[in-house]
């Protein structure tokens, strides 16, 4: 008699991947079978065992045991048999002391295991829909198995829906048995997975947006989204700064009006970056939106040179993020701004001894394309015989890219002629003047880029640029930020791998077409799906975001000054990031460990008390003479509301039942992830305000909500 461990699930042996690709995650209509009840998962760390405990009578005895506690994993289960349900036999294994069970809704494997002397015969535990062939349909989430193949002298298995969770189970010795059982879809399952997907895709989730996902369909909603129109950043003037900055600078005497705040207007992106919050809460292009601000900061420019640059560049940005990667970096590369910022706008040719600036030439390989080691399909480092990483590129291939890009000024002004090192133009792409480019041969890359002698400099840059994006470190190093900045900071290798062969490849021989690689990052099933239990799942709510998403979670009107100047308190200076490597480095780790978690570089106990502070002055400003002064309009701002409090009148007619009221708040801001433990504090919280002050009631539900670490950290 075989094992359990040895027998193949209704997988059919094909690979995991394979089986989550084959799965249907979009959102439907129809309704989920009826369920009656839940799987709930518990692990004992001392016996290294999982076990799931079926009905509220067995959950109270493991809440009430030693050693046992709750991982957070649950699944719908059926107490009765019904049409198209398939009965879960449950055995405990027979070892003196042992906490192993095993589920199968297998019949033939529950039949064979009855005789088996190793295993001891429960029950029927509980009723699954029956899976078809390596699939459990539009209606039920997959139930994944693994099981532990040594270091314990019994066997332990695990049961979860979470795929990331699943991954992650090599890491304690247990192996993949695939999908082994289906769980049904309950309304609240889609409806938490939808604020996900809303959390991960816009600026933030708001009620109507997540009826309109409801109605569509996850999978409609993107590709509605992806075609919608484009919003625009207004089209500041073109300005030249003069050569005495005193010339133009913010003059505060009384009176104070607009028109005194020269640097304001005509040099600085505040302007920029009001209208980005403004835009966050009535845009309807959300995940174009969405994708820019990931995009801005994988390519980084700071330090601009006027307000209607930063805004000519942001908007370059928005209106290139849905077609292919090489005309966005393209686009990037020859941007003034950029060339400016990276040193490379009038980089010429060796002379006099003094060779080619080869800044950009290095961060153009190092940060927006190849990286600096050689990487595998999943994004994990090749390694060479010694078992040191393998580098990219070395000095030589910086210096040579650097002869590469050679020759390029700016733009001209409408109606002038171009003209090398003529005015300073920031709108259209860099110019190529051809006596300033190296016209010798380039080999690069072990020939990657290998350019002959007498080429044009545009054509070199592009062509360089399209053999950058056809390295093969560019899908898995590019593909990976975009899951870190939209999904998860640590995505598993296999993640980072089905998103890469759709950068490679969008099905059509299209190679980097990222309206195909977004959709590929948010409807991936460690993105989609039931729980998401895994601990080192999700990502920190960067501050820009958290602003955003309580502009429309909240309905706050607001101007985006106050956005704007919490977010730069909090380290996040919209679109002036203090290095090339953003407002944080993608390499940073959680403690210094080996987590990574890049938001968390800005992130300490002052930045938490920090947001619980903005939090405070946003929801009682009303109330607070001295933040009706901090909050109100400034007089220097053209058309200025301020950021009064918010009305919350949405949330008013649930205020009276503190459970109703906090429950909805879960729902918008949690996704229904809320602990237990903290829904009494905060249920308990509300009820000490009288029910006859409703705005007071709500306004201490959403404080302790959103201040709360649960919030700070999207699961």
């Amino acid at each position: 008699m075989r094992s359990p461990r040895s027998l193949r699930p209704y997988a059919l042996g094909l690979p995991l991947a394979l089986l989550i690709g084959l799965i249907a995650w979009s959102v439907t209509r129809a309704p989920a079978p009826p369920a009656t009840g839940s799987a709930i998962e518990y692990y004992h760390a001392a016996l290294d065992q999982y076990q799931l405990a079926i009905d509220p009578e067995e959950a109270a005895g493991f809440d009430a045991a030693a050693g046992w506690a709750r991982t957070g994993g649950e699944f719908t289960v059926a107490r009765e048999s019904g049409p198209g349900l398939a009965a879960v036999c449950r055995f405990r294994h027979r070892a003196a002391g042992s906490g192993a069970r095993f589920h199968t809704a297998d019949a033939a494997e529950c039949a064979r295991l009855k005789d088996s002397p190793e295993w001891t015969y429960d029950s029927i535990a509980f009723y699954v829909p029956a899976p078809g062939v390596a699939t459990c349909g539009r209606d039920a989430y997959p139930v994944l198995r693994s099981h532990r193949t040594s270091g314990q002298p019994e066997p332990a298995y695990r049961y979860t829906t979470d795929v990331t969770a699943h991954a992650r189970m090599s890491r304690q010795g247990f192996v993949s048995d695939g999908v082994v059982m289906c769980s049904p879809r309950s309304q609240a399952d889609l409806d938490a997975d939808i604020v996900r997907l809303l959390e991960q895709a816009t600026l933030g989730p708001t009620e109507t947006l997540v009826s309109e996902v409801k109605a569509r369909g996850i999978e409609r909603w993107l590709d509605e989204q992806v075609a919608q129109n484009v919003t625009r950043y207004t089209q500041y003037s073109f300005f030249v700064p003069p050569d005495d900055p005193a010339e133009c600078i913010d003059d505060a005497t009384p009176p104070v009006a607009p028109e005194k705040y020269c640097h304001t207007y005509n040099i600085a992106p505040w302007p920029v970056g009001w209208e980005f919050y403004r835009q966050s809460k009535t845009a309807p292009d959300q995940v174009r939106l969405r994708m820019a601000h990931a995009w801005h900061q994988i390519f980084v420019v700071s330090d601009g040179p006027g307000t209607y640059a930063y805004a000519a560049f942001h908007q370059t940005l928005r209106d290139h993020v849905f077609g292919t990667f090489e005309e966005l970096l393209l686009k990037y590369a020859l941007s003034p701004f950029l060339g400016e910022y990276q040193n490379w706008l009038f980089n010429v040719p060796e002379h006099d001894g003094v060779r080619p600036n080869e800044n950009f030439a290095r961060e153009l390989m190092q940060l927006f394309t190849i990286g600096v080691t050689e990487l595998n399909e999943d994004g994990t480092p090749r390694l060479d015989a010694a078992g040191v990483p393998v580098p990219t590129y070395g000095q030589g291939d910086i210096e040579t890219l650097a002869r590469v890009l050679t020759g390029f000024g700016f733009p001209p002004r409408p109606g002038k002629e171009p003209e090398w090192q003529g005015t300073r133009y920031y709108i259209g792409d860099m110019v190529a003047f051809e006596a300033y480019h190296d016209r010798g041969p380039k080999r690069l890359l072990g020939g990657r880029i290998d350019l002959p002698a007498g080429g044009t400099a545009l054509a070199e840059v592009r062509a360089a640029v399209h053999a950058l994006v056809g390295h093969p470190n560019t899908p898995p190093f590019i593909s990976k930020q975009l899951i870190q900045k939209l999904v998860t900071s640590d995505p598993t290798p296999a993640y980072v791998a089905r998103v890469s062969a759709v950068f490679k490849d969008n099905g059509q021989g299209v190679r980097g077409d990222l309206a195909a690689v977004t959709r590929a990052v948010l409807l991936d099933p460690e993105a989609r799906g039931a729980r998401k239990i895994d601990p080192q799942y999700g990502r920190l709510r960067e501050p820009a975001l958290f602003w955003t998403a309580m502009i429309r979670g909240l309905d706050v009107t607001t101007d985006g000054v106050i956005p704007y100047e919490e977010v730069a308190r909090s380290s996040q200076f919209l679109f002036l990031p203090p290095s090339v490597f953003n407002y944080y480095s993608s390499d940073h780790t959680l403690g210094g460990g080996a987590i990574p978690a890049p938001e968390f570089a800005i992130y300490g106990s002052s930045e938490f008390l920090n947001r619980s502070n903005q939090l405070v002055m946003l929801l009682y400003d009303a109330d607070l003479p001295v933040l009706q002064f901090h909050y109100g309009p400034r007089p220097y701002v053209k058309d200025a509301l301020g950021t009064p409090t918010p009305s919350l009148s949405a949330f008013l007619p649930d205020a009276g039942d503190a459970n109703r009221l906090v429950a909805r708040i879960d729902r918008l801001f949690l996704h229904g992830t809320m602990r237990p433990a903290q829904r009494r504090t905060i249920v308990n919280a509300v009820d000490k305000i009288p029910v006859t002050e409703p705005l007071a009631r709500t306004r201490m539900a959403l404080r302790l909500t959103l201040s709360s670490i649960d919030y700070h950290v999207q699961k």
